[in-house]
């Protein structure tokens, strides 16, 4: 039994939870089913691979250089506070787990999760669920948290371990969620993409959605952030590489000279601080390059093979994946989105100060630049410029507010350091554990055929088009 259990879990933490991996597996078999050579198959394989290795450098490169510096800003003012980031939320879950013997149970629940969403797409006929949450890391991180989550606030108190009913209870929530709001955000993600065949399968799934049906309202999608014609010298903000490296100078950069040379470990020798202080901001549009050439190599395999699973397994489906895919389609909102998100959380994080809040938050770069970067993304292309500033800055607001209320209803246990912070968390799931809290089990039992109606509202609106919305001209979402 227990080398059942470890080939168990070694199997998700080595293959469901590594996306590079995953997605080149499925790739792979999307080709073979396309009846392409074996050969051509592994090429497409390998492709996909080192296209999301690349866009993790990207990714990777973005959180180790800029982290630091907001990590400092916090340290420099004295907050001592809980991180909205959610690898800090993953810790506290994970550590929180082991201290009750529940650590194994977060494998469980990401494969209850997985079966479920597989199965919803299996009978789409009934469910009218069309996408395939394939983004590994993703979910085993947020099956981690919200089993942490409904645990500590409707099983916590005597440290038992937790109980087969939540555990169950805990995967068809995380797979309902995963299958539902990646299916809400296809029309709109097919838009933004121009009909790239793919939707978005990360933490802000509901928040892209909102900031996509709010957009319009707020801006004019003809003022797009990425072809703002600039006069005169500013001309040169016209190539998204020189626009992204002077707004992060500005930005960072004024950030860095607060927080003062003495903050930083460089070499004296090689540079000054001002030199060091532009390389350092320079370092986002490399990052973001590199990003962009990952995604550009990954998806074009994606898109084509993913073709085969849709008509010979899966019919009719959409692979839901990172969603930094998307900021390939609009490489200056992520920068709008970072911006005025940030500025949003500052002024949600001196409120919680001035209203001496029981429980204060750090910002987190990942929460910061990929939450608010999306959300940019997606409002820029309904509502331009204007959209794509007044969202994140309203989503950063939220994210603290949100993510405050959630841990004050979770800190206690020594291991809580910070939750995921990222929108969705600090809204959907947020209120569902604070209701838990109050309520018990039923609310997350209630929540699944409660989010389960949307798709049934999706299909009633779109009928004619609704299992062909990646095959045939992009739907206009009127």
């Amino acid at each position: 039994m227990e080398l059942a259990l470890s080939l168990f879990l070694a199997f998700i933490n080595k293959f469901l939870g590594q996306a590079p991996l995953l997605l080149g597996t499925v790739v792979f078999i999307g080709y073979m089913l396309l009846g392409k050579k074996w050969y051509e198959s592994l090429a497409g394989f390998i492709k996909t691979f080192v296209g999301f290795k690349i866009l993790q450098v990207g990714t990777g490169g973005l959180v180790g250089t800029f982290r630091p510096i907001i990590d400092s800003l916090s340290a420099r003012y004295g907050i001592e506070a809980l991180v909205i980031d959610p690898y800090f939320g993953q810790t506290s879950a994970t550590e929180f787990l082991d201290s009750v013997n529940s650590l194994a149970f977060v494998g469980y629940v990401m494969m209850i999760a997985f079966a479920f969403n597989i199965l919803l797409v299996v009978f789409r006929k009934v469910t009218k669920i069309r996408t395939l949450f394939i983004t590994g890391h993703i979910m085993y991180q947020q099956s981690a948290v919200l089993l942490w989550a409904l645990y500590w606030v409707i099983e916590g108190v005597g440290g038992q371990a937790v109980s087969p009913l939540l555990l169950i209870v805990t995967g068809l929530l995380m797979g309902t969620y995963w299958s539902v709001m990646s299916n809400l955000i296809i029309e709109a993600t097919q838009e933004v993409t121009d009909g790239a065949g793919f939707t978005i399968g990360h933490q802000q799934m509901f928040g892209a959605w909102i900031a996509y049906r709010l957009g319009g309202k707020l801006g004019n999608k003809e003022h797009d952030v990425n072809h703002i014609e600039a006069p005169g010298f500013l001309s040169i903000l016209n190539d998204n590489v020189v626009a992204n490296s002077l707004i992060m100078t500005v930005f960072v950069g004024t950030i860095m000279v607060i927080l003062g040379k003495d903050t930083f470990e460089y070499n004296e020798n090689n540079y000054y601080f001002a030199t060091y202080v532009w390389e350092t901001c320079a370092y986002f549009a490399v990052y973001i390059t590199i990003l962009l050439t990952g995604v550009r190599m990954f998806v074009a395999e994606l898109t084509a093979s993913f073709q085969g699973i849709s008509d010979k397994i899966l019919q009719g489906s959409v692979p839901a994946v990172d969603c930094a895919v998307t900021f390939g389609f609009s490489p200056q909102a992520p920068s709008y989105g970072f911006i005025f998100g940030f500025f949003g959380q500052i002024i949600a994080i001196f409120a919680l100060i001035l209203m001496r809040s029981p429980v204060l938050i750090i910002a987190g770069f990942i929460c910061l630049f990929f939450d608010n970067g999306t959300l940019a993304v997606f409002a820029n292309k309904a509502g331009g410029r204007r959209a794509a500033a007044i969202i994140p800055f309203i989503a950063g607001l939220i994210q603290v507010f949100g993510s405050a209320w959630v841990l004050s209803f979770l800190t206690g246990p020594d291991q809580v350091i910070g939750w995921m912070g990222m929108f969705d968390w600090a809204t959907l799931f947020a209120g569902t554990t604070v209701l838990s809290n109050y309520l018990g089990i039923i609310v997350p039992i209630l929540l699944i055929p409660l989010l389960l109606i949307i798709p049934q509202l999706q299909y009633k609106r779109h009928k004619a088009t609704y299992f062909t919305t990646m095959r045939d001209e992009v739907n206009n979402l009127d």
